[in-house]
């Protein structure tokens, strides 16, 4: 019993001992490259201009990026909340057949071609038009047949000033209150329904035709927007849902906890089970973000979205059919409790086809976003390649080696502060 607990502590001491020394070791290490690119001779020294192509595909990139979320994630995808599946019948009517009168004889009296209780043959043809929506070229050409080439970023600057509002009230609040992330998740909320009005002229500006008015003299009185309240708090909650839920799945995964770890040669062998095990602990946050927003923030988001275009002022169509009648019933907005029923009738008005083309507007928008990045990423390397991929490399390994040394002081400058 003595000798197996002897046993156990000196063992234990070499372990760390054996980590005090990698880890001085590994430090050691991280310094000698964080001096490498200072060490190099002139040859690999690096000019500011050398990095401009590099820069100015990273910023196109990066605006095409932008343009395709804002065409396709909010213009597109507001169109298509809305649109309803438009049908035209037509009604063709087929005359009695014609017989000759015997000649000789005295004309009959002709009955009229519809005899009042006559039965007529009527044909009815349905055609039924594929949405706009259904594609993005034709959404595209719909919107700059409206307004231009312009039409692709319409209501860009009501989301400039909602989202600048939004950002300084939420801040600002949550700053004066001291909160924690729990306390800014619940300011976000606030300030979104706060700002609901402005997103909803936001929206009007994305779905409606234009108008020589101002965006705030076509906004509804405030009473007549109690319906916004509801739709307008479950969306802002169905937003922090897509953060705080993968967070948390990172957390309990053990994602988010510092590798120290990864100091020790233990942790450096090659272990295929830990790895395969990593791998899919990792993808858990993006399924879990995935999973978080076709349940939740899909359904919270086009819900809004249709109540805001219900609340259209008189006198504006949208741009794409839209069966307002079809989503609101028979519902009469002043009775008490009206706007929980509109909430839950906005949903189930859209239809399976319609989520459908939602989906596949999203993934769309994502296969187009990953193509960029790719394209732009084998630009960038090449650009690298030609500037001088091996000086570029002593220039990283030192930076990163610079950045992994503060990382290691300011997490032990916090151990000793505890």
């Amino acid at each position: 019993m003595t000798g197996h607990v002897v046993h156990h502590l000196v063992r234990r001491g070499v372990q760390q001992l054996h980590q005090h020394l990698t880890k001085e070791q590994f430090v050691e290490k991280l310094e000698q490259d964080a001096q490498a690119y200072e060490n190099a001779g002139p040859e690999f020294e690096m000019n500011r201009r050398e990095f401009l192509p590099v820069v100015i595909t990273a910023v196109v990139t990066a605006l095409l990026l932008w343009s395709i979320d804002y065409t396709i994630g909010q213009v597109m995808v507001s169109l298509a909340s809305i649109e309803s599946t438009s049908r035209t019948a037509v009604i063709e009517s087929k005359p009695p057949a014609y017989t000759e009168e015997p000649l000789g004889k005295e004309p009959l009296e002709k009955e009229p071609l519809i005899a009042e209780h006559a039965d007529v043959d009527v044909e009815i043809t349905v055609i039924e038009h594929k949405p706009i929506t259904s594609k993005i070229t034709t959404t595209i050409g719909h919107l700059q047949k409206i307004g231009g080439f312009r039409a692709r970023w319409r209501g860009l600057g009501l989301s400039v000033l909602y989202h600048f509002l939004h950002g300084m009230m939420a801040n600002l609040l949550a700053a004066f209150l001291g909160l924690g992330l729990l306390g800014e998740s619940l300011t976000y909320i606030f300030v979104s329904v706060g700002l609901a009005r402005v997103h909803m002229a936001w929206t009007h500006k994305m779905i409606a035709y234009p108008s020589t008015k101002a965006w705030y003299h076509r906004l509804p009185a405030r009473k007549d927007c109690k319906a916004l309240l509801l739709p307008a708090f479950v969306y802002a909650v169905a937003q922090q849902a897509t953060i705080i839920l993968p967070v948390g799945v990172a957390f309990a995964l053990g994602l988010m906890t510092p590798p120290e770890a990864s100091m020790n040669d233990e942790a450096t062998r090659h272990n295929c089970h830990k790895m395969a095990l990593f791998g899919l602990r990792f993808l858990a946050v993006p399924l879990t973000y995935v999973m978080v927003g076709l349940a939740i923030l899909l359904p919270a988001s086009v819900t809004l979205t249709r109540i805001e275009a219900s609340l259209l002022p008189e006198g504006e169509e949208t741009i794409v059919p839209f069966d307002k009648e079809a989503m609101m019933g028979d519902l009469d907005m002043s009775v008490r409790g009206s706007s929980r029923a509109l909430f839950v009738q906005a949903w189930r008005s859209f239809d399976r086809s319609s989520r459908l083309r939602l989906i596949k507007i999203y993934a769309k928008m994502v296969f187009a976003q990953f193509t960029i990045l790719f394209v732009a990423a084998h630009l960038m390397i090449a650009e690298v390649y030609v500037i001088g991929g091996e000086r570029l490399a002593v220039f990283m390994k030192s930076a990163t080696a610079q950045i992994k040394l503060m990382a290691i002081q300011a997490h032990e400058a916090k151990a000793e502060g505890n």
